[in-house]
């Protein structure tokens, strides 16, 4: 997650659009303000980022195929077999 190489990658998006960047970035800041309150904080972070999650879907590759599938790979439960399945269809991690 710390990663600056894949976090770089991510936001080269960005590199033309300083508006849309700035309010990435003031999101983040809301979801950073938000852990640091504590439990009731915590429970608003993971819903905005289930929301940042959500809306992604749609741009991704993922968009063909099943929503489920998409979760595991997401959380790291997708099966060695689904994996397998995935990356012949063409859909790389």
């Amino acid at each position: 997650m710390l990663d600056p190489e894949i976090w770089k990658i991510v936001f080269e998006v960005y590199a033309r659009h300083p508006t849309s960047a700035f309010s990435l970035a003031f999101q983040l800041i809301a979801v950073k303000q938000s852990l640091q309150q504590g439990r009731k904080g915590m429970r608003e972070a993971m819903e905005a980022l289930d929301m940042a999650i959500e809306s992604l879907y749609p741009h991704t590759q993922f968009h063909k195929m099943g929503h489920q599938l998409y979760r595991r790979a997401l959380e790291g439960t997708i099966t060695l077999k689904q994996e397998e399945l995935v990356r012949k269809l063409g859909v790389k991690f």
